[in-house]
């Protein structure tokens, strides 16, 4: 699909985005929309794993597998061998949140390495050589390359799902940051919220269209910067556990004094990779 990037074939990109659009009109054909949260029938767990300055989270469920993001390029290999300790042998989908580096780096070594039914990502190309990696990897790998719409959402066999609140595929942002696709897994009971990088835009948005945004865990938007977590967001969605990705000594000064100061104002635990490594949620199966 994606070839070398050059100002001779940047029309490439369009074509690229044209597929990948067409190709989210499947979606309902391997996931679905709606559908009641069932007891969960095996153990599952999530995993913020620390890759740095970047973001990656791997959702285990009942010998199913997802991953959100794959952290930078140098991580790669990281991502790929972590999941492996993991006992994961295939992908029941990869999601690429943006076509930023520090989430989309590794996520050619991961689909190269893990045969992967879809690759989700939103409706915003680039013209990086991460991004044209990531497509030449789907197109070699036979991943299938499909943009989410809100509300749909991915069944686990285990009654867990994951739902995508954001964006719309027709929304247009300044800013990239807010193309993340913000995710809200329900497993159990538990509520996990996947911010990806959106910033206080997206965060106003699903404020106002009343969106449930509630949660026991939070993955912190944008590394935990001071354009992400809003109090009101950060009120309404009333995580007891707050779980912030980013690389000690960053050039960002990630996570930001106003956040940290806010999520301690909060009540809520904290763990940030920089300082602990990775951390992993688990939810335990019904009784």
């Amino acid at each position: 699909m994606a070839k070398k990037a050059s100002k001779k074939n940047k029309p490439i990109y369009l074509l690229a985005a044209a597929t990948i659009v067409i190709l989210g009109e499947l979606f309902n054909i391997f996931f679905g929309f709606g559908g009641m949260t069932a007891p969960l029938k095996a153990e599952t767990s999530v995993h913020f794993i620390d890759v740095g300055q970047g973001d990656a989270e791997l959702i285990l469920s009942g010998g199913e597998a997802v991953l959100i993001d794959a952290g930078p390029t140098a991580a790669g290999d990281t991502v790929v061998a972590y999941l492996k300790q993991q006992g994961v042998t295939k992908l029941r989908a990869a999601i690429a949140t943006h076509p930023h580096e520090d989430h989309i780096g590794g996520m050619d070594k991961v689909l190269k390495a893990f045969p992967t039914e879809v690759l989700l990502l939103p409706d915003k190309t680039a013209t990086t050589r991460c991004y044209e990696r990531m497509l030449d990897a789907a197109e070699t790998t036979g991943a299938k390359v499909v943009v989410p719409k809100v509300d749909e959402r991915i069944f686990f066999d285990s009654g867990a799902q994951l739902t995508f609140l954001s964006p719309s595929p027709e929304a247009v942002y300044s800013n990239t940051n807010n193309y993340s696709i913000v995710s809200l897994l329900s497993a159990g009971g538990k509520n996990v919220l996947f911010m990806g990088d959106a910033e206080t835009e997206i965060e106003e948005a699903l404020l106002r269209q009343g969106t449930d945004i509630r949660c026991d865990v939070l993955k912190v938007g944008h590394h935990g910067s001071s354009t992400s977590s809003s109090p009101d967001f950060v009120e309404r969605a009333a995580p007891s556990i707050a779980v912030i990705s980013c690389a000690k000594d960053n050039d960002y000064g990630h996570p930001h004094r106003e956040t940290i100061e806010l999520l301690n104002r909060l009540g809520i635990e904290t763990h940030i990779t920089a300082d602990e490594g990775t951390y992993v949620y688990e939810i335990p199966a019904a009784s």
